[in-house]
């Protein structure tokens, strides 16, 4: 149903068309920070950024990342991966593919052993990223204030 296929350079103009469309820009800002990020995460040994098709269309974006690695000194355990995505083109937006592709790759990683816990921090005002994440199976943690929401998934029976 999905595949997940890791990101080229040859895909950041994709990407950066995507990063403009008003649906994701409100979320994750100035599209040219958001590529000097991902091609950060495409030069480390600790990411996986990659394309999401669905039945073989490039439909979004997801970046897993060893949660540990990527914020040194911050408060993940080992084991736990960190991850972002978007959908991002405009005529598959809120058809609950979000939700299946991020359950399906999640399960993936806390099935297959890679990871104990997945994080994600929203912003608390992305209603559909939350709701999202909840649908894919990711818990609210500590209710604290502030702009992001703390949320997780772990792996079965943990």
């Amino acid at each position: 149903m999905f595949t997940f296929t890791p990101l080229r350079p040859a895909d950041l103009p994709r990407l950066r068309h995507w990063l403009t469309m008003p649906h994701v820009r409100a979320w994750w800002g100035d599209p040219e920070a958001g590529i000097r990020e991902i091609r950060r995460l495409m030069a480390s040994d600790w990411a996986e950024p990659m394309l999401v098709a669905w039945q073989g269309r490039q439909i979004g974006y997801l970046q897993a990342y060893d949660a540990v690695s990527a914020m040194p000194g911050g408060d993940a355990d080992p084991g736990s991966f960190g991850i972002d995505l978007f959908i991002g083109e405009p005529s598959y937006v809120g058809k609950g593919l979000g939700t299946a592709f991020l359950g399906a790759y999640t399960d993936r990683l806390l099935k297959g052993g890679r990871a104990a816990r997945i994080l994600a921090r929203p912003a608390r005002l992305n209603h559909r990223a939350v709701r999202c994440l909840e649908g894919a199976g990711f818990h609210p943690l500590a209710d604290e204030d502030g702009p992001l929401l703390a949320m997780a998934k772990d792996r079965p029976g943990a």
